[in-house]
């Protein structure tokens, strides 16, 4: 695979190339539903460039000025990719005030649209990329997230604040300065954030072994939200000046995450919404009060409609 240049053509060097594990186990007559509300229609993908993705950090650092937690692109990224994988098809108006919690984050009606815009053409394009058969990350439509490009080795309270607040320290630098964020680690924070906003969406299925991969599947995104503690072997982008900047055993952690996204998206498409199991309530005794409220016996009320009296 060449080096990648860019976020739109891949920001990092993935070493996975053996296929993800099939999604276990699912039944053969399952319905196909698309987890995200829409149709198997895919519509015309029209990729962000960089420039694009320019213009969206933009906005969210002019957010940053009034609220110091908004996140950054990467964390949004993430956002989007377990919103894309998540059972339920959740929508804007539920998910935008998690994602951007101030009361207005947008200076007017312009700036909201586009962003909107934007965030459209990337959902597509991740949707397309996940639905896409492939046999190793180093293909060419193979999901590639948009990860932030930090260089900087210190990041300080509010510059970037969704670094997680439990970051170790830098030794020797300011007590209050914080470890710039790992490789993938905000992207995982993002997808995480989604699966802690809606717990009931991301519980297993009542199969066991489904449940058990479903959990497994899961514990390789989280385990992204951690730092790397591991030696640098290497560096993250293929425009990076310097020493490395990340393990090998983070990269293949990474790749690994990516796998696990692929199987949660195969598997909720495959299972489709939750199902909500309906409880038939007992029917009263033809002498007990009836059910509905009415204050009269069973048998002179919905007993005798059932019984064909009325």
């Amino acid at each position: 695979m060449p080096p990648p240049q860019s976020r739109q053509t891949m920001t990092h060097h993935s070493p996975s190339t053996a296929p993800h594990t099939p999604p276990l186990p699912v039944p053969d007559t399952a319905p196909h539903t698309v987890a995200d509300g829409g149709s198997d229609t895919v519509p015309t993908i029209n990729p962000l460039t960089d420039d694009d993705f320019a213009q969206l950090e933009a906005m969210l650092d002019g957010m940053r000025q009034r609220r110091a937690a908004t996140p950054t692109w990467e964390f949004c990224e993430g956002f989007m990719a377990a919103l894309i994988c998540c059972r339920r098809a959740i929508e804007p108006a539920e998910y935008w005030p998690v994602l951007l919690p101030l009361p207005n984050p947008w200076h007017n009606a312009l700036q909201e649209q586009r962003f909107e815009d934007l965030w459209t053409r990337r959902w597509y394009a991740v949707r397309h990329a996940l639905d896409t058969p492939v046999t190793s990350l180093d293909d060419a439509g193979a999901y590639q997230p948009a990860l932030d490009h930090v260089t900087d080795p210190v990041v300080h309270p509010g510059a970037h604040p969704s670094v997680a607040a439990d970051a170790p320290a830098v030794p020797g630098s300011h007590p209050q300065a914080l470890q710039a964020p790992s490789f993938g680690q905000r992207w995982a924070q993002g997808f995480m954030a989604v699966v802690q906003a809606w717990p009931d969406e991301w519980k297993g299925p009542r199969n066991t072994s489904a449940q058990a991969w479903r959990a497994s599947a899961l514990g390789w995104v989280e385990a992204l939200t951690q730092a790397d503690t591991a030696l640098p072997t290497q560096a993250a982008f293929a425009d990076s000046e310097g020493p490395p900047t990340v393990s090998s055993t983070r990269m293949k952690a990474f790749a690994d995450a990516i796998w696990a996204v692929y199987n949660m998206r195969d598997m909720w498409r495959t299972l489709g919404p939750r199902v909500t199991t309906a409880h038939k309530l007992a029917t009263p005794g033809r002498n007990d009060p009836c059910s509905c409220g009415s204050g009269k016996k069973y048998k002179k009320c919905c007993g005798g409609v059932a019984d064909g009296a009325v």
